[in-house]
């Protein structure tokens, strides 16, 4: 286990993508909920308009910690976490 924490402390900007998968999950679950009763598909809008704010914001950490490589890589991952994935995995539910 402190391997894996030596790991995410090595660049903050892993964290902060941790912290976006845990969030994104936690939103699929709610508008999944949310649709079997009549929701509306508002929290996925609000994941990926908040999603694409926080990828500029890891991208930024990220290319501090190892580079203009780093900022483009993290800007990608983060864009395929907080706006690629809610949208297909919203649509499949």
């Amino acid at each position: 286990m402190q391997e894996i924490w030596a790991w995410l402390l090595v660049n903050p900007a892993r964290i902060m993508v941790l912290v976006s998968i845990l969030f994104t999950l936690a939103v699929l679950r709610a508008e999944h909920g949310g649709r079997k009763s009549g929701g509306s598909g508002w929290l996925t809008l609000f994941r990926i308009g908040v999603g694409i704010i926080f990828s500029v914001v890891t991208a930024i950490v990220a290319a501090f910690f190892g580079g203009i490589v780093a900022f483009f890589g993290y800007l990608a991952l983060q864009i395929l976490v907080c706006v690629v994935a809610p949208v297909i995995l919203v649509d499949r539910l």
